[in-house]
């Protein structure tokens, strides 16, 4: 098995010498092999009906107690995160600040406690492929077909083109998981209610760093995603005569999973950790909307470097969770981006229906239709195209944005997902490859049959 971590460097203030010193602190990932005697929840028999009968649950809780108390045995000083603690395929756990005497600590008891450290590695989320700059809320709305904005409807135009921005619509139960960098619910068109605030979680930094929070969009990409999936124009009077969006479905239900930071940063050990919460607390039907990708070779997609997060994202649909994934914007094969590369065809179809990578279509006017020149391409693994260019949507500081990338198409396609009425096809086109090359048909949804 691999030996690694990842380090942060936070500062230390030392009084008595009046300076400030550094101290390196790590991150490790611990897994329990099979002779420390748990049983994680895929061959827990209490489990098998799903996740959420009172039965699975008490199971869920005692595997937690029973990892923190073994951490606590070996090293008190060592905080625990619970929601680091990961109990379905495998019972691990993700340990984030250690200093080098817990360290230690942890190497000295590896043997007796039948755990080993697991690869981490790091991975960055991708800028969208434009951003204008923000735009404020008090500006009466201007330039509305090139910005592609309805003043009267409060949404893009682009949005409106595949059957999404009405509000009003009657309330539905599932739920849209943004995996993301956090989302600023203070903006005053997302409005999040108090079931899925408490399901939101920070995975970027221990629960009891001050920094802990999952409203804390620090670059702005989680937000930018939830104004287009659930978006809904304020009808606060003092918002009356400025902007507005409404996402494709206005007040969907959604939650933060924040796991990149300020840097756009994140690690493999906190995706695994982020998905195994939502796959031990999401509903049948409920959507995980996952707008990020990292470049990687074709063979890397089914290698043992990713097998963790991509056994999980096959364990979300096939438990009725739909798994919704941006296609790339490196202008090449959708295959060599992670986790987008993911291809399910051959799979059952109730796994393979339940995963979906989206990629960009462009339209410069209602009607017209062309495959966006940033967007990864190939079938595999691109199942369906949305809206990609000039999306406007919700932006911090109660401001607004004009974004183009396939992140923000993925974030459509999850909105159709929500209507929960279909995916239903505008027009199929092509790529327009060079000759010789394959260029497939590429279907266009909107949102019903």
């Amino acid at each position: 098995m691999w030996f690694s971590c990842s380090k942060n460097t936070p500062l230390i203030s030392d009084s008595n010498q009046n300076k400030t010193s550094v101290e390196q602190l790590y991150n490790y990932e611990l897994i329990f092999n099979e002779d420390a005697g748990f049983t994680p929840l895929s061959n827990n028999t209490y489990c098998e009906e799903g996740f959420a009968n009172e039965k699975c649950q008490n199971e869920v809780e005692t595997l937690k107690a029973e990892v923190l108390q073994i951490i606590n045995s070996i090293d008190s000083t060592i905080q625990v995160d619970k929601n680091h603690i990961r109990v379905f395929y495998n019972v691990s756990v993700y340990l984030q600040g250690l200093n080098s005497s817990q360290i230690e600590n942890l190497n000295r008891n590896s043997l007796e406690s039948n755990y080993f450290q697991n690869e981490v590695f790091e991975l960055q989320i991708r800028r969208p492929i434009m951003q204008s700059d923000f735009i404020e809320q008090t500006r009466k709305p201007m330039m509305q077909e090139q910005m592609r904005y309805d003043s009267a409807k409060k949404t893009s135009t682009l949005i409106e083109e595949i059957g999404g921005g009405q509000p009003g619509l009657p309330s539905k139960s599932h739920r849209v998981w943004i995996v993301d960098s956090g989302v600023d619910i203070s903006h005053q068109d997302l409005n999040f209610q108090s079931p899925e605030i408490a399901l939101s979680v920070d995975f970027t930094v221990p629960p009891l760093n001050p920094h802990n929070n999952p409203f804390n969009d620090e670059n702005g990409h989680g937000t930018f995603m939830a104004g287009v999936i659930g978006g809904a124009a304020s009808t606060d009077p003092i918002f009356q005569d400025g902007y507005g969006v409404n996402g494709v479905f206005p007040n969907a239900k959604m939650v933060a999973i924040k796991i990149f930071d300020k840097n756009d940063h994140t690690t493999s050990a906190e995706i695994v950790s982020a998905l195994n919460y939502i796959l031990t607390n999401a509903n049948s039907s409920d959507i995980v909307n996952l707008s990020w990708g990292a470049d990687i070779q074709i063979s890397d997609c089914t290698s043992n470097k990713y097998k963790g997060i991509r056994d999980l994202i096959l364990a979300l649909a096939n438990n009725d969770i739909k798994v919704v994934m941006s296609a790339g914007n490196g202008s090449k094969e959708s295959l060599t981006n992670f986790p987008g590369c993911i291809e399910l065809s051959s799979d059952p179809n109730p796994i393979s229906s339940n995963i979906y990578t989206i990629g960009s279509v462009e339209i410069p006017c209602s009607g017209t239709y062309f495959y966006s020149s940033f967007s990864d391409y190939g079938r595999p693994s691109v199942d369906f195209l949305t809206p990609g260019e000039n999306i406007f949507t919700t932006a911090l500081n109660g401001e607004y944005v004009l974004v183009s990338g396939t992140s923000i198409s993925a974030a459509m396609f999850s909105g159709i997902l929500y209507h929960d009425q279909g995916v239903g096809i505008l027009r199929s086109i092509k790529r327009g490859a060079s000759p010789g090359d394959p260029d497939p048909d590429y279907p266009i949804a909107k949102i019903g049959n």
